[in-house]
């Protein structure tokens, strides 16, 4: 008895769980920068907040139309420090600091666990979130992912304190989330709404959340300030009020660029029914369509298991259990609309802390109680946690390895794209949901080399000071068929149309792609750039210009044969 005693502290030492943690992250580190490829700069949002941060340096701080501002402000110090023309220096810098915050987080995710689990198992939760692929994946496309998955979580973790004052921190850092993202005001209401919930109803418990409310208006306010300087209006967003629209096509379209529809414009016009269907019904089922693909290879079979698991979580603090269950449901809650919209699954990643502490719970039970044959010693079930993080590492790896492997071919060739594009190609494209031009922007402002350091916030609408006239510009012409497309863009000058040979991920037009296979079908639209007649291996697309003459002469020949 007293030998499975000095095991069990030697396996507790703070020593020792410290340099598990420390091992924990570093190979959590080699698993992150084995996603990333350094010698290729960053693409789409992640280009946009470095832009957004290298303005900050030369003292433009307004506010963007659909990005907030925490993650480039974030950035702002460190580039200061930072003399260079070369756009990739500052890709790469973005990068190290995206990946060292996923990193920390790790941490904090240990502390977390420690809520509902003693030491050997808040390092499976600290494992489980380290060796996530997604996570992983995520966290070197310099994007706002890792800072709000830190700030949400840390903000939580004081919220499940006994003591009401540290509500006050939480909401600080709440209000830091909110900066972060703009839909960060959801974390605010559901801190409220749990706190309300878990906490006695008294003077005190009013008084602390009423100073944590202060500090967080405190430091929001500026944010909303200039939002309302800008846009007059301080919860100015650029898709606010294009949101009931439809669809992510029409949300973006520039049709409705100036609109504003309202949640009862649309139900006054299409009916309730349509709207319970395509902003409720239609984002739940998005929402667990998605889910089951972001937590494979091994939250996929440990989850479901421990779902079941924590309606009797007789190790765990049950208050603890109710409020996960209660940042759970309201987070997905919150994205319902969101995913009506767009499916886009790095919107879920924020609640996988809280996933993970479900999926431990099965880990738990089976080692501490083992099955109905037999038990484990101290010894075995040491011996076991080791096997499990071995298993859940090389689960990892593989899946790491055989997905999300960068490929330098695919980027090389969106690169020699975009000089193409930039030569030979000039007015209004129907946007895409392909890669075709991720490096179509980055080309225009790092011409000539260090341009990008002139450009301001709002480098989208003028390329950093560069002449666009020329230039390809990408508009979103939505319809229901490649006909009305065609037949809506001629009022807004559309020019080309993009068709890949497989559809994205995400249905955006996904019709289009049909003129890949098929282009004899649509006798107005020319040819003129074939990915395969240069050369490309890897991507796939094609591109046609429309003929308006010959548009209409298809159009009377259609009626004709009526």
């Amino acid at each position: 008895m007293e030998q499975k005693t000095s095991e069990s502290k030697f396996f507790l030492t703070k020593k020792y769980i410290f340099s598990c943690l420390i091992g924990i992250i570093l190979i959590s580190l080699i698993l992150k920068l084995h996603t990333i490829d350094f010698t290729l700069p960053l693409t789409g949002d992640g280009i946009a907040y470095l832009l957004n941060a290298v303005a900050h340096v030369n003292g433009d701080f307004s506010q963007h139309t659909h990005r907030s501002t925490g993650w480039s402000l974030f950035l702002y110090p460190i580039f200061s420090f930072v003399d260079s023309n070369d756009i990739l220096v500052y890709s790469n810098i973005s990068r190290i600091v995206s990946v060292g915050i996923s990193s920390i987080s790790i941490f904090f995710v240990y502390l977390f666990g420690r809520k509902f689990f003693n030491e050997k198992y808040s390092l499976i939760v600290a494992c489980l979130f380290a060796f996530e692929p997604h996570l992983n994946y995520n966290s070197g496309f310099g994007l706002t992912e890792p800072l709000y998955h830190l700030l949400v979580l840390v903000s939580f973790y004081f919220l499940f304190n006994e003591k009401s004052k540290f509500i006050i921190i939480s909401l600080i850092l709440a209000s830091f989330v909110w900066w972060t993202r703009f839909n960060g005001i959801t974390v605010f209401i559901i801190i409220t709404i749990i706190y309300f919930l878990i906490q006695k109803k008294d003077e005190v418990t009013l008084r602390n959340f009423s100073i944590g409310l202060f500090f967080f208006l405190i430091i929001v306010a500026p944010m909303l300030i200039q939002r309302a300087d800008q846009y007059d209006d301080p919860f100015y967003f650029a898709y606010t009020g294009k949101v009931f629209s439809g669809t992510y096509e029409k949300l973006t379209s520039i049709q409705v660029k100036e609109s504003h529809v309202t949640a009862t414009d649309y139900i006054e016009s299409q009916g309730i029914l349509s709207f319970l269907e395509n902003f409720f019904l239609k984002g739940i089922l998005n929402i667990f369509n998605t889910l089951p693909r972001i937590l494979f290879p091994f939250l996929i079979v440990l989850l479901p298991v421990g779902i079941f698991f924590s309606l009797r979580a007789f190790d765990q603090n049950k208050k603890f259990v109710r409020i996960n269950w209660l940042i759970i449901i309201l987070s997905i809650g919150s994205l319902i609309l969101t995913f009506s919209i767009i499916a886009e699954k790095r919107y879920l990643y924020s609640i996988f802390p809280f996933l993970i502490i479900f999926s431990t719970i099965p880990i738990q039970r089976l080692i501490d109680y083992g099955l109905s044959t037999f038990s484990f010693s101290q010894k075995q079930k040491n011996i076991s946690l080791i096997i499990i993080i071995i298993i859940i590492l090389l689960l990892s790896m593989w899946f790491t390895m055989r997905y999300d492997k960068p490929d330098s071919e695919l980027e090389n060739e969106k690169i020699e794209f975009s000089k193409y594009a930039m030569n030979n190609l000039s007015g209004n494209l129907q946007r895409e949901m392909g890669h075709a031009f991720d490096y179509y922007a980055l080309m225009l402002i790092d011409v000539p080399t260090g341009n990008f350091k002139n450009c301001k916030v709002e480098f989208v609408s003028d390329y950093c000071g560069i002449d666009t006239s020329k230039m390809v510009n990408r508009i979103t012409v939505t319809g229901d068929s490649v006909e009305e497309i065609v037949s809506y863009g001629k009022k807004y000058e559309l020019k080309y149309i993009l068709s890949n040979e497989k559809p994205d991920d995400i249905n955006f037009h996904g019709f289009l792609d049909d003129i890949y296979h098929n282009d004899q079908n649509f006798p107005y639209l020319e040819k003129i750039f074939d990915s395969n007649e240069y050369g490309f291996q890897k991507l796939k697309f094609k591109i046609y210009q429309i003929d308006y003459k010959k548009f209409n002469d298809f159009l009377n020949k259609k009626k004709l044969d009526e």
